[in-house]
């Protein structure tokens, strides 16, 4: 492996606080000594499996606020949670006609009426949902079948993250790989390209570096006393 030793010295210039020093070891591949280093996951569709990870992940986002309309339904709650936000977005509105007509200029006036216009759609999709859960089928069957469905989802998301791992380091320049448990993570001492502080990319503490050993540090000297002696 390689990397490049560096004395890094934290703390302050207070004498009386201990500053902490430790050895800086910044990492760069062996191939071409470019000290770009990225994590190397396995399978090589990972990035295929993450963003359909993500995309169920959505789906469970999606599917609890009505799922959680049927269940208060099911319950025998009143009013729904459909009229709970209709009454929420009506409040929300009328303060928001106030600020537009009387201070335009306020910031945060376009997203909130963002917001509002998403809360538009879901209180169109719960009042559905609602409707279709009162009507069709009974609202403990629907939340039933939400419920399981949610799980499912889940479970899946699940094992698709199982699937990837983490199995060392890339280099985004040669494209070498190296696997954890290698030398290249146990030997900090190794620098074969003989490289220095001055050529890992400023500023420093932006690239790949592992903390190694601590250093003793005398504490800094403090001002001279105006005491007498």
């Amino acid at each position: 492996m390689g990397t490049v030793r560096d004395l890094y010295q934290g703390g302050d210039n207070d004498p009386e606080v201990a500053p902490d020093a430790h050895y800086r070891h910044y990492v760069y591949c062996d191939g071409c000594g470019a000290f770009d280093l990225e994590p190397w996951m396995a399978p090589e569709n990972h990035a295929a499996l993450e963003a359909k990870r993500r995309r169920l992940g959505r789906w469970v986002l999606l599917l609890a606020p009505l799922v959680a309309a049927v269940g208060w339904i099911g319950l025998g709650f009143f009013p729904t949670l459909g009229w709970l936000l209709f009454l929420a977005l009506g409040i929300t509105v009328s303060v928001l006609v106030r600020v537009y007509w009387f201070e335009r200029d306020r910031p945060g006036v376009l997203l909130a009426w963002h917001f509002v216009g998403v809360g538009v759609l879901w209180l169109v999709a719960i009042l559905t949902v609602e409707s279709l859960a009162s009507d069709l089928v009974p609202a403990w069957l629907a939340f039933g079948v939400g419920l399981v469905a949610m799980v499912a989802l889940l479970l899946w998301r699940n094992s698709l993250g199982s699937k990837i791992e983490d199995v060392g380091l890339r280099c985004r320049h040669c494209g070498a790989t190296y696997a954890h448990g290698t030398l290249f993570f146990t030997d900090l001492d190794a620098n074969p390209r003989h490289l220095t502080v001055a050529d890992v990319p400023r500023p420093l503490g932006s690239s790949l570096f592992w903390t190694g050993a601590s250093a003793d540090v005398p504490p800094p000297a403090g001002p001279p006393s105006r005491l007498p002696e």
